[in-house]
């Protein structure tokens, strides 16, 4: 289908852990909320640029039964675009196919270690204003959006607790909720009857699109989906609830690429996959991720398997070896780039925005033509968002549905 209208973005504004953490009933405890929403801020964050190669490196809702099974392009997060946005849609009289997009597929990759709070917070409330935008901009209606973590979904939150019967905090749900009704200590978890718990194996899956908060609130994704519509009922709650990925150690790696990978892998969006139908041969994909930390298996380190030109090559792959179908958005630690947001020997923080530098992510990002690196450091997400609508656009423009 080809694109015939479009709206100038000129003058539109960003609106802004063993479950014996589930403690003996005389053990003190903090629930941990991670739903709520980071307030508007409106501090601006500095240009990100070239890499410096001489720096260092509740709902109480009963959930219903699932039982489903190129070239170096990133754009500074500050930079401005001056072009003038090209017109798309316009047939052809020659007959060649025209270019444009009429369909767009995001896919948020959310890291959920301890130290992702605040960036957590920030990209929810920075989420409704950069999807409203994009709908607008392109002047389409046909959005999938599904939001996933960094791990399987088998790690227990360090602030898990049970205060007795029915009292249980779990996240991330619905596994540690499994743990705890397994083990009789309630008949209830996170509001959920233990009786009516049903688990699907999407649950404990890397690239599943959640649909529990860390919380334990069921999101209300409407038919069963993974993943929510553009007629999904109030879709910036329901991604707010998707996205409160919780912070917590894992069982295994967090692997933000692997489960990124995955999640648009043929086994993950076929016939019975967890993420069923999210991914379109003929839809513009947009992937966001956020980390404070680099995705690395070097020198002891753990991480997703490979590096940057395969994580790049699995994503080309899920597009048909279309490279320009392709968007890539992240926000990242940048201390290691001229002009980053972030301190150049910055570690990640558990109470403020911080990020170590990122370089394996970087030179992820930089492998597309359609992409950008925000700093993760950034008090206010928005102007990288903001440059993010522009950076979708100008591959809207010249891409053709598969």
């Amino acid at each position: 289908m080809t694109r015939t209208t479009k709206t100038v973005l000129g003058g539109w504004l960003m609106c802004a852990s063993a479950l014996a953490a589930c403690v003996d009933n005389d053990t003190p405890g903090v629930e941990s909320d991670t739903d709520a929403t980071a307030g508007a801020v409106t501090a601006t964050p500095p240009p990100t640029g070239v890499a410096d190669t001489e720096a260092p490196s509740d709902s109480s809702s009963v959930p219903p039964d699932d039982s489903s099974g190129g070239g170096s392009g990133a754009e500074s997060a500050g930079s401005s675009d001056t072009s003038t946005p090209g017109t798309t849609g316009v047939d052809d009289p020659t007959g060649s196919a025209a270019t444009g997009c009429q369909k767009v597929d995001l896919l948020f990759v959310i890291d959920n270690d301890l130290t992702m709070k605040s960036e957590q917070e920030g990209l929810i409330g920075a989420f409704p204003a950069f999807y409203d935008g994009i709908k607008s901009t392109l002047g389409m209606q046909d959005t999938h959006v599904m939001a996933i973590g960094a791990d399987d979904g088998k790690g227990v939150s360090n602030t898990s607790q049970c205060l007795g019967p029915g009292k249980c905090f779990c996240g991330p749900a619905p596994l540690c909720c499994a743990m705890t009704c397994e083990g009789g200590n309630a008949e209830t978890c996170n509001g959920i009857p233990c009786a009516g718990l049903a688990i699907s194996e999407c649950a404990s899956q890397y690239g599943a699109g959640r649909d529990y908060s860390n919380s334990g609130k069921f999101c209300e994704i409407a038919d069963g989906r993974r993943y929510m519509l553009d007629s999904q009922p109030d879709l910036p709650a329901a991604f707010d609830c998707a996205a409160s990925v919780g912070q917590y150690e894992a069982q295994n790696d967090k692997r933000p690429m692997f489960a990124a990978t995955e999640a648009v892998s043929a086994a993950m969006n076929g016939a019975g996959g967890c993420d069923e139908g999210f991914l379109r041969s003929d839809a513009l994909l947009v992937v966001v991720f956020v980390s404070d930390k680099d995705d690395t298996n070097e020198n002891g380190g753990t991480g997703s398997p490979g590096g940057p030109q395969e994580w790049y090559d699995a994503l080309v792959a899920a597009k048909g070896g279309n490279a320009g179908s392709v968007v890539v958005l992240g926000l990242v630690g940048d201390g290691n780039m001229t002009g980053g947001g972030c301190a150049p020997n910055m570690a990640p923080d558990m109470e403020a925005l911080a990020g170590g530098p990122a370089p394996r992510l970087q030179e992820f990002v930089s492998k597309f033509s359609h992409s950008a690196i925000g700093s993760i450091c950034a008090a206010d997400y928005g102007p990288f968002f903001t440059n993010g609508i522009t950076v979708v656009d100008q591959a809207c423009d010249a891409f053709t549905p598969g």
